[in-house]
């Protein structure tokens, strides 16, 4: 790790001790259970952020679960975390076409942040308003943050990248700008339902070259002009600077990916984390991790918390903020045959319609024991 502990992203420097208090929430419903667990680690500062509603809306059985990994504070992320989910609630294809209403939120995100209200709400996230931030740091907060109305309203070099998932009925949408990402289980195996944006990525490039901008590589990563090392995020107005083009076709972008993917009855749950997770572990070596340690009887919440312990061991821990969010889905099982009915049949006995329509709760303690695969860590890449 060439200089890690002296490194500097954004506003966030890096300590030599990490800070492993965890914040930690649960919740459930019929549907599903969901944890979330957030660990600033080694940085300096959390600018991670997350919300995770599990009844956005009880008429439609709408949950809703989003990620935000800030950059270069904690303002835009926490930002997104207060608003986000409410903006996709209030959009007129809310009830009908979860998908459109997704898509507007991002675009909300940036066009709410531009507004005298967005831009105060803004400078209260900021760490320049701690009183235990020392005036150097203070000073430069307070000129990154936001920039002038005139010249260019909102942030101009904070941000964050954004993963949401909703779930309704059997579908989860998700929508991503950046590179956190969500991916899920399906009978032990992982499933990507995102793409990293990276500077680097054909396409991603191709439309920040068509903007104006470049791609440099620096530090083994692209980053444009040489600085942000992601192609798509909210907030980062510097980035979004060329008036001939829509905010979808700006070299830094919030428009987001999106993707529906079918809840099945092999679909075990979905996890979304920030990249300081992703960074030293493998898509399939979490799932594993994952159901490993569920078949063990520990519960989301622990696991979670687990997840981030592991990611700060030695040898090359993570040295970023960390947030992990998990979701068990609830399954029905069919009901056992009713003896006192039976089919004179050549089928035999036969279900009565009621033992049919009676379902309990999935119980994942009584899953098959754990594969040897299972039992390992996940490989992790560096």
């Amino acid at each position: 790790m060439k200089n890690a502990w002296q490194a500097n992203s954004g506003m966030s420097t890096i300590s030599r001790e990490p800070v492993l208090s965890k914040t930690t929430e649960r919740g459930e419903n019929d549907r599903l259970e969901y944890a979330v667990s957030s660990m600033q680690g080694y940085r300096a500062n959390m600018e991670d952020a997350h919300a995770a509603v599990g009844d956005l809306d009880v008429s439609t059985a709408t949950s809703f679960f989003g990620v935000y990994d800030g950059h270069g504070g904690p303002a835009v992320s926490m930002f997104c975390a207060k608003h986000f989910h409410l903006e996709v609630q209030k959009h007129p294809h809310f009830n009908d076409s979860l998908r459109i209403a997704v898509e507007s939120a991002f675009f909300r995100m940036d066009q709410m942040m531009m507004t005298e209200e967005g831009r105060r709400e803004l400078f209260e996230y900021s760490p320049a308003n701690n009183a235990n931030t020392n005036s150097t740091v203070k000073d430069m907060l307070l000129g990154c943050a936001c920039v002038n109305v005139k010249r260019r309203p909102g942030p101009a070099d904070v941000g964050s990248t954004a993963c949401v998932a909703l779930i309704r009925g059997n579908q989860i949408i998700v929508g991503n700008a950046g590179d956190c990402r969500c991916v899920i289980s399906r009978n032990g195996q992982a499933t990507v339902l995102t793409t990293d944006h990276k500077p680097s990525v054909p396409a991603e490039r191709r439309r920040i070259e068509n903007a104006g901008r470049s791609v440099v590589v620096t530090g083994g990563a692209g980053r444009i002009d040489g600085g942000i090392a992601v192609s798509r995020s909210i907030g980062d107005m510097r980035y979004k600077s060329n008036s001939r083009l829509t905010p979808a076709l700006q070299a830094l972008t919030c428009s987001p990916e999106i993707r529906v993917e079918n809840i099945t009855d092999e679909t075990e749950f979905l996890v979304m984390a920030c990249d300081g997770v992703w960074d030293v572990v493998l898509n399939q070596g979490l799932v594993e991790i994952i159901r490993n340690n569920m078949k063990s009887g520990m519960d989301l919440g622990k696991n979670c918390e687990a997840i981030l312990d592991m990611c700060v061991e030695p040898p090359q821990p993570s040295v970023d903020n960390m947030t992990i969010l998990l979701v068990r889905f609830k399954h029905k099982a069919p009901a056992a045959p009713d003896p006192s009915r039976a089919d004179d049949g050549p089928h035999g006995k036969r279900k009565s319609k009621a033992s049919m329509e009676l379902g309990v709760m999935d119980n994942p303690n009584k899953a098959a024991p754990p594969t040897a695969s299972a039992k390992a860590k996940p490989r992790r890449s560096f």
